[in-house]
């Protein structure tokens, strides 16, 4: 659906709806959107995605329209107070998305001028090639690009901000692209559709938004790691001179943990998460706390074996900092923080640093700083991230 801002009649075009879809969860937000104010969370909800004993794509894909559908049943009668919003912004955290960093390079004998079309052109066709690339795991009629943003462009080796109109004979691109289902998007379409009538959706990947965030938090950071922790998997993004240089994904989260617990104890999920929780707060007898202690370890060995192989990959774009920032349910927090703190893990590595690495975690006490709240709202820091992004968004074409 194309981004719009012309008036709608019944929508308040200052008030927005902040769809996040994560693996284990999905969140809600209706934000106050105001030039020259911070954003203003007036209502927050996440319901939890039912958790899948084996991964099935079509049971996924149904538990977590189940989960959207409890979320918009219960931010939709709050609109009668707060006002109907006029856009949606649908953020994806893996494994709804791909996100790919492109380079292009076109090199002619002759000087040709940079154009829209021409620019447009460029990417259509490589765009065409990554459908290709995809096939294996997206069929090429089922990928829906979310996400399309060129980070830096070069012409004969120099640096522009605004290529068009110059001429030139070699123009190097550097684009990061979003991708997605198609049955995925048209699915929480169709849900968000059948509850609200904004003029316009916009869909983007996790990643791009707290990339933006962090940014804004810490300004002075301009090399840095960002992970993403969800319920399934974990993206692994860096960041190098305040570009976004590339993001790999591997398919181990915090539902990792709780299934090899499952599997060792052979219990069910849920006595398998009541453990892992009560394994975090330290609840548990001396001698049910050194067995699930055993297997948290080697779930641990294997989560930092898949991060090494992760940063293997993003280091041939870059030198890998030692700042981390990273995300995350709050109550597994502290076992990711000492996780990547661990130098005697991260010394293994093979790319270029024996040091250990300097965590963040975003938590809502640091990205609250820069929203504002209503009385009793829940402080989701995934919901802030966004609301900051969306930000950005709405303001720059007002």
């Amino acid at each position: 659906m194309a981004f719009s801002f012309f008036t709608n009649r019944g929508n308040d075009e200052t008030l927005i709806l902040l769809v996040d879809i994560g693996s284990a969860s999905v969140g809600g937000a209706l934000v106050k959107i105001e030039k020259g104010r911070a954003p203003n969370v007036l209502a927050t909800v996440r319901k939890d995605i039912s958790f899948q004993e084996a991964l099935s794509s079509a049971r996924f894909l149904s538990a977590m329209n189940h989960a959207l559908d409890q979320v918009l049943k219960t931010i939709h009668p709050k609109t009668t107070v707060l006002g109907s919003p006029a856009h949606i912004f649908c953020t994806l955290s893996s494994p709804w998305f791909i996100l790919k960093t492109r380079r292009l390079l076109i090199s002619r004998q002759e000087e040709f001028e940079v154009t829209e079309r021409a620019l447009d052109e460029f990417i259509s066709e490589d765009i065409a090639r990554l459908k290709e690339e995809l096939k294996e795991t997206l069929p090429p009629k089922d990928v829906k690009i979310i996400e399309k943003k060129i980070i830096q462009m070069k012409l004969n080796g120099y640096e522009i901000k605004n290529p068009y109109g110059q001429k030139t004979s070699q123009m190097e691109i550097l684009m990061t692209i979003g991708v997605s289902s198609e049955k995925v998007i048209e699915s929480i379409e169709r849900k968000l559709g059948n509850v609200f009538h904004a003029k316009s959706v916009h869909f983007g990947a996790f990643p791009i938004a707290a990339f933006s965030a962090v940014r804004d938090i810490s300004p002075t950071e301009k090399n840095f790691l960002f992970l993403d922790i969800t319920g399934e998997a974990t993206d692994v993004s860096l960041v190098n001179n305040d570009l976004l240089m590339g993001t790999v994904t591997f398919p181990h989260g915090k539902n990792f943990f709780i299934r090899e617990i499952s599997a060792e104890m052979r219990t069910v999920h849920f006595e398998a998460a009541t453990l892992f929780a009560m394994f975090l707060r330290d609840e548990l007898d001396d001698t049910k706390r050194a067995r699930i202690a055993a297997i948290i370890a080697r779930a641990e060995d294997e989560w930092l074996a898949r991060l090494e192989k992760s940063l293997g990959a993003l280091a041939k774009n870059g030198v890998l900092p030692q700042k981390v920032f990273f995300t995350t349910d709050a109550f597994i927090a502290p076992l990711f923080s000492l996780l990547l703190s661990r130098r005697d893990h991260i010394a293994k590595m093979e790319h270029g640093t024996n040091a250990s690495f300097e965590a963040q975690y975003l938590d809502q006490l640091i990205v609250e700083k820069f929203v504002s709240f209503n009385t009793g709202v829940i402080r989701d820091p995934f919901m802030v991230i966004e609301a900051l992004l969306a930000f950005k968004i709405v303001t720059q074409h007002k």
